[in-house]
C-alpha cells in the first residue's frame, strides 16, 4: 500500500529518490506514464497489469473516450526498475506533461504514487479538501 505525501523532493537529471516507506511497493518494478489532473503516475507492475485489465474489459476502442483515454495513459507509458537508492527515472516527456522543474511533491494514493508540481500539487489539495465531503456522500450513494 503506497500512502503518505512527500514534499520538496528534488528532481534531477537522474530522476528522483523515492523515500524508504514507498520503496517497497516498487520494488518488483513499475510503470511510470501520464497521470491524470497534471501529475505523472508511478504504478508497481501489479496494479498496472490490474488497471490494464480493467481498461481492456472496460472499454471499446470503438468509442472516442476510450481511445483518448488509452492513448493518454498507455501511449506515455514505460515499464522501469528502481534505481539505486530508490531512483525513479523520470523521462522528459512526462516531465513536461506535469510541469517538473527542480522540486516535486510525491502523493501515494494506493495503488500508485503520484508526481506533482508543487503548485500544481497546492491548488489539487485545495481543490481536494473543498469538494472532499460532496464526494464522499456520492460514493457512498454508490456503496464504496
Amino acid at each position: 500500500m503506497l500512502f503518505g505525501t512527500y514534499r520538496s523532493v528534488p528532481l534531477s537529471e537522474e530522476g528522483l529518490v523515492l523515500p524508504p516507506a514507498l520503496r517497497d511497493g516498487l520494488g518488483q518494478g513499475y510503470v511510470i506514464t501520464r497521470g491524470l489532473d497534471g501529475c505523472v503516475s508511478v504504478f508497481p507492475l501489479p496494479a498496472w497489469e490490474a488497471l490494464l485489465e480493467r481498461v481492456d474489459r472496460g472499454t471499446s476502442f470503438l468509442k472516442t473516450a476510450a481511445r483518448i483515454f488509452q492513448r493518454h495513459l498507455f501511449g506515455g507509458a514505460s515499464v522501469e526498475t528502481l534505481g539505486p537508492d530508490g531512483m525513479v527515472h523520470v523521462p522528459d516527456h512526462l516531465r513536461r506533461h506535469a510541469e517538473l522543474d527542480e522540486e516535486v511533491v510525491l502523493v501515494g494514493v494506493g495503488n500508485r504514487v503520484e508526481v506533482w508540481n508543487p503548485q500544481r500539487w497546492s491548488h489539487e489539495e485545495y481543490r481536494m479538501i473543498e469538494r472532499s465531503t460532496r464526494s464522499s456522500e456520492e460514493l457512498s450513494e454508490l456503496g464504496a
